[in-house]
């Protein structure tokens, strides 16, 4: 399985090669660049090792993953704009742990000839599994969180902008996902590998789980590249609007409870409410396609906090959907219109302030339980 390991490394080499040729680079450029460093050395290393076994390669084989995982979070916090501080730091504790468990294991405690090396590499005792297991169930419990970070952050956008496709990272999530279930298939591997349950070798386990991580290292450097943050699209003002940690975006949209301790009164936010639908209807702001809540509020002289506290507590519904709520029904109209037929509906589509097919018609489903296309023909039809 040397190959895999070695598509793997040509494959992340391309990606630093080509991060390295990025201008501007970012934070969570190096720390992608470092992601796929971690990688490379984890399957150079597996090549190394089956070559020839020594406790110095063993002991980077091991270490590599540790590294690996932090690096993971800050680079996926990095890329929602969350600021991590030391605390964070203390997701390098499993590294140290196991970095001095095995400099006394390997180097001090213990001298292993070349037999009771290759019987520690492939069936390891009880105080081995105790601290990979261990430190492999924290991480496990980190990406949990992590996902459920991300799946806020999802919620979050939706306050601030009316549209999402291009910032809302589900690849990040899906990418969390699968090194989630890349963790419990190598322990669940390991586990079998070293007790022997079934005739699985260590060499086996290890070229399932680099084929995980080669299908990963595609997956997670296509989209870093082509995406990872909201700065890198809509400037850093914008990602700053939408910060994870601020009560008014910590919560789903649809509930106005979250504002209860606003000190804005009732006629506060109707007067608030009133100007915003004169805006949109006398104005049309929602035909432009990257409208964000930002604007809006400026264009009322209102806070955004204020502005999103209104649209919630009145509609029920982030600024998200009350933006596009405007779009699907001047789409509506368009499609109702025999004129209009000569026009392709994504043309109208984008007319009435979609983005993107997709997105178009995804919500225009949403909102009437027919397609553009089904709408347009049974409106005519009738």
């Amino acid at each position: 399985m040397q190959w895999l390991n070695s598509t793997g490394i040509a494959v992340s080499l391309f990606f630093i090669l080509f991060l390295f040729g990025k201008k501007n680079r970012k934070r969570a450029d190096y720390l992608l660049i470092l992601i796929n460093f971690l990688i490379i050395s984890f399957l150079a290393l597996d090549i190394a090792v089956r070559t020839h076994l020594s406790p110095l390669l063993l002991f980077f084989q091991n270490i590599a993953p540790y590294l690996l995982f932090p690096i993971f979070i800050f680079f996926a916090m990095d890329t929602v704009q969350e600021n991590y501080g030391k605390r964070w730091m203390l997701l390098f504790i499993p590294v140290l742990c196991s970095a001095c468990f095995l400099i006394a294991d390997l180097f001090i405690i213990n001298s292993y000839d070349a037999a009771a090396l290759q019987k520690l590499y492939e069936t390891p005792p009880i105080s081995y599994h105790i601290i990979y297991k261990g430190n492999q169930i924290l991480f496990l419990v980190a990406l949990i969180w992590l996902i459920k970070r991300l799946r806020q952050y999802a919620r979050n956008i939706k306050q601030q902008f009316s549209f999402i496709d291009p910032i809302q990272l589900s690849w990040l999530t899906q990418i969390s996902w699968a090194y989630l279930a890349l963790m419990v298939v190598s322990i669940l591997i390991f586990v079998i590998s070293n007790f022997q349950w079934l005739p699985i070798n260590i060499h086996s386990a290890y070229s399932i789980v680099s084929l995980g991580v080669v299908l990963a290292v595609f997956y997670i450097s296509y989209h870093g590249i082509r995406q990872y943050t909201v700065a890198e699209y809509y400037g850093q003002k914008a990602a700053e609007e939408i910060p994870l940690e601020e009560p008014v975006l910590t919560t789903p949209a649809a509930s106005p409870e979250k504002y209860k301790t606003s000190s804005l009164t009732n006629a506060e936010q109707e007067m608030i409410y009133q100007n915003l639908l004169r805006l949109f209807e006398d104005k049309k702001v929602f035909l432009e396609a990257k409208l964000q809540l930002q604007e809006v509020a400026d264009a009322l002289n209102v806070t955004t906090h204020n502005l999103s506290q209104t649209i919630n507590s009145i509609t029920g519904k982030p600024f998200y959907d009350f933006v596009n709520g405007y779009r699907v029904k001047h789409l509506q109209k368009l499609l109702a219109d025999p004129a209009m037929k000569r026009f392709t509906i994504l043309a109208l589509g984008m007319d009435s302030g979609f983005n993107s097919k997709a997105s178009l018609n995804r919500i225009f489903k949403a909102e009437t339980g027919l397609s553009p296309k089904e709408y347009q023909l049974q409106t005519l039809a009738a």
